[in-house]
């Protein structure tokens, strides 16, 4: 990982950088979400082939993005789960 710069120029573009970055993910985060709740329902993923063990670390990687936009917008989400674990269960899935 890079240092942050000294230099006050550098820093403020670092600072643009990051804040973009920031923003871009919430705005993915938010949109990716309401997709997959829109258009994924348990009986969607049956109809795929999707297994029942497959189904929960999508339903999880879903609520994972709900919990991440809720903390976006300045609520604190009422439960966790490892969201590491569950994006290697969608890993493991594709």
């Amino acid at each position: 990982m890079s240092l942050v710069p000294v230099d006050a120029t550098n820093l403020k573009i670092a600072l643009q950088n990051d804040a973009q970055q920031w923003r871009t993910t919430i705005s993915w985060a938010k949109d990716r979400r309401n997709a997959y709740v829109q258009n994924l329902t348990a009986a969607q993923m049956t109809t795929l082939g999707i297994s029942v063990a497959d189904q929960a670390f999508i339903t999880a990687f879903v609520a994972d993005l709900g919990r991440f936009v809720q903390l976006s917008n300045g609520n604190l989400p009422a439960d966790a789960t490892n969201m590491t674990t569950n994006i290697q269960g969608i890993l493991g899935v594709l």
